[in-house]
């Protein structure tokens, strides 16, 4: 790795600063320049890949129904990387006052008829360009990474919704 770019640890994945277009870091250890970073829908349905390394909500591996959310299909099932599990209680709940860090992944995988057909993405990265409030990247692509709504929208569609929850998630509320 060369000495001007970032790591950011995704779960088991690690993306170099090349990876999602971060540079301008100088050598001397000062502070980096900032440098504006687009996260992409490929990338967000690259880093929810690998099978291992998830932590779920309420520790369960069942899927949820949606909670009568007309925005999302029947039911769900949320998962967190390793990073954004820092912020789960010991039931697998998001903590009061959780304030993800970046680097935090939340994979919503939404279902219809048993058959996973959307995959919903919160990734904190405050420095992204297409972070939206809070530092969130939000995005949604088909079962194969097709984009539904793009991580460009800045989140239109989600933050409304997602805005009095903690940091943004909403899983505690709707299912207490």
């Amino acid at each position: 790795m060369r000495a001007n770019q970032v790591v950011i640890i995704v779960g088991a994945m690690i993306v170099t600063g090349a990876g999602l277009g971060l540079s301008g870091c100088k050598d001397d250890g000062t502070n980096p320049e900032a440098v504006p970073v687009q996260v992409t829908d490929a990338q967000l349905f690259a880093m929810q890949q690998p099978a291992a390394g998830w932590a779920f909500f309420g520790n369960t591996l069942d899927t949820l129904f949606s909670g009568g959310n007309a925005a999302h299909e029947s039911r769900l099932r949320v998962r967190y990387n390793a990073r954004a599990a820092t912020q789960l209680d010991a039931g697998g709940r998001v903590r009061t006052g959780a304030v993800f860090p970046d680097s935090s992944l939340i994979v919503k995988d939404l279902y219809t008829n048993g058959v996973r057909t959307t995959v919903a993405y919160m990734f904190k990265l405050t420095a992204a360009s297409n972070a939206a409030a809070g530092g969130w990247v939000w995005a949604e692509t088909d079962d194969v990474g097709t984009p539904k709504a793009p991580a460009s929208l800045k989140g239109v569609g989600c933050t409304g919704c997602h805005s009095p929850g903690i940091d943004f998630t909403r899983m505690n509320d709707a299912h207490p």
